[in-house]
């Protein structure tokens, strides 16, 4: 999910946009760019849609009635619905947060009292914050909490504060300020930015990284494996354990690059519970990302030959508030991680 010493955050999924870096490993073209919407399955939309609006300072873009519409691509029974909450930091254009209710079929949470090492689905989603002790604050009055304190550190030039927070329904989201030099390129930027990236902690990053390149066509951007240093971590381990934990940290992105990256993350020494098999919805929590894509097919095609047992779904056509009706496909991924494409390439005016 992060970085876990002061000295190599820079190189995890929380801060993974902190610095602009080159492809390291070439790649075919991306049959697509970067993630457009994370899909948070959600007991309640209303206290998310509070937090995201009056504390990060984010819009609705759509709230849709409860209907039926994602019952065939995510296999429910006829008696179930879903309603649908799509949100983003004004003025952007992807990293949107997409909050769906289900009613009408059981639940479980997909990482229930997780540690933030544990494998299985999705560990954090990433954002930038403007003033990290204003969202402290605001955060911790609505119920969420963290392992650690606010880690100030600096690194490679960048002086930075990340803090990794649970909401009250089990989902971690990793904040990140940028203290010196000043951010740059971020206009949108008032109190929370959009989500720039996803943390996977990961049993086996061969399998995972093969799946991410080949099958997405999606490009490495960093690569690092690094020791901790013994000292305060936002996953909140041991300080002893965590200065010879060795740590595997790859990223990747399609194009434009830095727009909604994958990280994968190995930390085989820190074993843990692996939540994979409920890491998919309807259940409850980081339940997966969309992508659009111009070819919904040829990403079926390139799955179907890349990774047989990621069990891709059957092409379904499914109205997607505000987009209409698209031609979609889900897969699981390894580690369990839920991706659907949709066909549209249009996107949300500013």
């Amino acid at each position: 999910m992060t970085s876990w010493t002061r000295r190599d955050l820079l190189r995890t999924g929380l801060v993974a946009p902190l610095a602009s870096m080159l492809p390291l490993q070439a790649a075919e073209p991306p049959v697509c760019g970067g993630w457009r919407e994370a899909l948070l399955v959600v007991p309640d939309a209303a206290p998310w849609i509070e937090t995201l609006t009056v504390v990060g300072g984010w819009e609705v873009i759509t709230r849709g009635r409860r209907d039926r519409s994602l019952n065939a691509l995510w296999n429910l029974p006829a008696e179930a619905s879903t309603q649908q909450t799509l949100l983003r930091n004004i003025g952007t254009r992807s990293g949107y947060i997409r909050l769906i209710e289900v009613s009408g079929v059981p639940q479980q949470r997909i990482r229930p009292h997780d540690q933030a090492w544990e494998t299985g689905g999705i560990s954090a989603l990433d954002l930038r914050v403007l003033d990290m002790d204003r969202t402290r604050r605001e955060l911790e009055a609505r119920g969420w909490n963290a392992p650690s304190e606010p880690i100030r550190y600096t690194t490679y030039g960048f002086e930075v504060i990340q803090w990794a927070p649970r909401s009250p329904d089990g989902i971690r989201i990793a904040f990140v300020q940028r203290l010196s030099p000043p951010l740059q390129g971020w206009e949108e930027l008032k109190r929370w930015s959009r989500a720039t990236n996803i943390a996977i902690l990961t049993r086996d990053i061969a399998a995972s990284e093969g799946f991410y390149t080949t099958a997405l066509g999606l490009t490495q951007y960093s690569r690092s494996n690094t020791v901790g240093d013994g000292g305060p971590n936002v996953m909140g381990l041991p300080w002893r354990f965590n200065a010879s934990l060795a740590t595997d940290i790859r990223g990747y992105n399609g194009l434009p690059a830095g727009d909604g990256a994958v990280e994968l993350i190995a930390m085989p020494q820190a074993e843990g519970a692996d939540h994979a098999e409920r890491a998919h919805p309807p259940n409850l929590g980081l339940a997966g990302l969309r992508f659009a894509v111009p070819d919904v097919g040829a990403v079926a095609r390139r799955i179907a030959a890349a990774l047989p047992s990621a069990s891709a779904t059957a092409l379904h056509t499914v109205t997607v508030a505000p987009y209409g009706r698209q031609v979609m496909l889900a897969a699981r991924a390894p580690d369990g991680v839920w991706l659907e494409f949709m066909s549209t390439e249009e996107r949300i005016p500013s």
